[in-house]
């Protein structure tokens, strides 16, 4: 079975799943920011608790990513997405029931995070089978982009749906409905097995990765702790960036700009869509310009990002203009990136374990995501702003920085 048969068009049906089922979780996921203090307003608690729905949210996938990926290597593609997309789409489907108890919510915030953890090993498996070496970055671009484009959708349907409903628990419910439609697309396209790379196209390929590594083996390999530490920082920038510029854009001064939901949602797009054109050129990048190097591109994708802390600058915050052309920029960094580590784990580790490794990275990092969600909140009470969370997420991106000049291909096979 050849090269042609293996890079047939069946692969854009898969990807089409992957990126609808990334999407729809994604979406889920930040509807919840920038209606945040109509929720703590709902469940009577202050905005540093509210911030816990998000934090407990990114927890969440950090624990199930890191064993999710097996459950993609062993049992499959359309396992792993469905999972994920039921855990997802069911909670906001009983939002509307228990939605005046903060900790039923909670505990709902929590299986939607274990969606994120099935889903998003799927990228490694994704890549790895259907797609040449030289597509990686391209069709890791997609995927990831879906991050950003379900995080734009979220946070401007969101402000727009309550305003129609009235009710915060309607509007959850409501941008929950596309899960479903993600879970019949994922049962349709990923049921075909793919198709065997060909003798000759393995001997001929000077990108593939060792075949008789084990899992533990990947785990001794310090490129592997070195990585997860990279999306450690990437996360903790992410989920920051996602989560806690929304609701500060909207939050009454002093606390935050006084912007309102309706406003904050429109400017949140700045950072989440443009980050679907970021991850589209930075899979390109990675293919055209890189050449299969990572590190240049994290690199790069860390250092705009830490330039968040800018919006916290008074002749930055006192004009629209001007604080979207800075949401724009910043937006750019962590999905830029995003392609290229995907693909690097892709075409370095074997196909069986690719999706354990997808896991474990950012299974381990996304607890950067978490921590920096809970820190976040932590500063947010106690101080009664947003500073130091957003602070904190410029000086996660300098540690990436750091991180990333060491980021280079050091794997190799395994004595069989």
């Amino acid at each position: 079975m050849g090269i042609v048969e293996k890079h047939s068009s069946y692969r854009w049906l898969v990807l089409l799943a992957g990126c609808l089922a990334i999407c729809t979780i994604y979406m889920d996921m930040i509807a919840y920011a920038p209606i945040l203090g109509e929720i703590a307003k709902k469940l009577t608690i202050e905005m540093g608790a509210a911030t816990n729905l998000m934090m407990g949210f990114v927890l969440s996938v950090a624990c199930v990513l890191i064993w999710g990926g097996v459950v993609c290597d062993k049992f499959g593609i359309t396992t792993a997405l469905v999972l994920g997309l039921l855990c997802s789409t069911l909670p906001t489907a009983i939002i509307p029931w228990i939605g005046g108890n903060y900790a039923a919510v909670m505990m709902a915030r929590l299986v939607q995070g274990a969606s994120v953890g099935f889903v998003f090993a799927t990228i490694g498996p994704i890549l790895a089978l259907w797609f040449h070496p030289r597509e990686h970055g391209m069709a890791s671009g997609l995927l990831i982009g879906s991050i950003s484009l379900g995080c734009a959708i979220g946070v401007f349907a969101s402000p727009a749906v309550l305003g129609m409903t009235g009710s915060w628990e309607k509007t959850i419910f409501t941008l929950g409905i596309p899960g479903w439609a993600a879970i019949l697309l994922a049962i349709i396209a990923t049921r075909k097995n793919p198709p065997q790379i060909s003798t000759e196209e393995a001997i001929s390929s000077s990108d593939t990765p060792p075949t008789s590594m084990s899992f533990m083996d990947a785990l001794a390999c310090p490129i592997t702790w070195l990585g997860s530490l990279i999306v450690f920082c990437n996360a903790w920038a992410m989920y920051g960036l996602y989560n806690l510029v929304p609701p500060y854009l909207a939050a009454d001064a002093p606390m935050g700009l006084g912007l309102g939901a309706a406003m904050s949602g429109k400017l949140s797009i700045a950072v989440t869509i443009i980050g679907l054109f970021a991850t589209i050129f930075g899979g390109l990048f990675f293919d055209k310009v890189a050449k299969g190097n990572s590190r240049l591109a994290a690199i790069i994708g860390f250092l705009i990002s830490a330039c968040v802390i800018v919006i916290l600058l008074p002749a930055v915050s006192k004009s629209i203009t001007v604080l979207a052309l800075c949401l724009l920029v910043v937006g750019w960094g962590i999905p830029f990136m995003g392609p290229s580590i995907s693909a690097f784990i892709a075409m370095n580790y074997p196909p069986g374990i690719v999706g354990r490794m997808i896991g474990w990275w950012f299974g381990f990092g996304t607890f950067g995501g978490a921590a920096g969600l809970y820190l976040g909140g932590m500063s947010i009470s106690k101080s009664g702003n947003f500073y130091l969370a957003i602070s904190m997420i410029s000086i996660a991106s300098m540690i990436g920085v750091l991180l990333s000049l060491f980021l280079k291909r050091t794997l190799k096979p395994t004595a069989a």
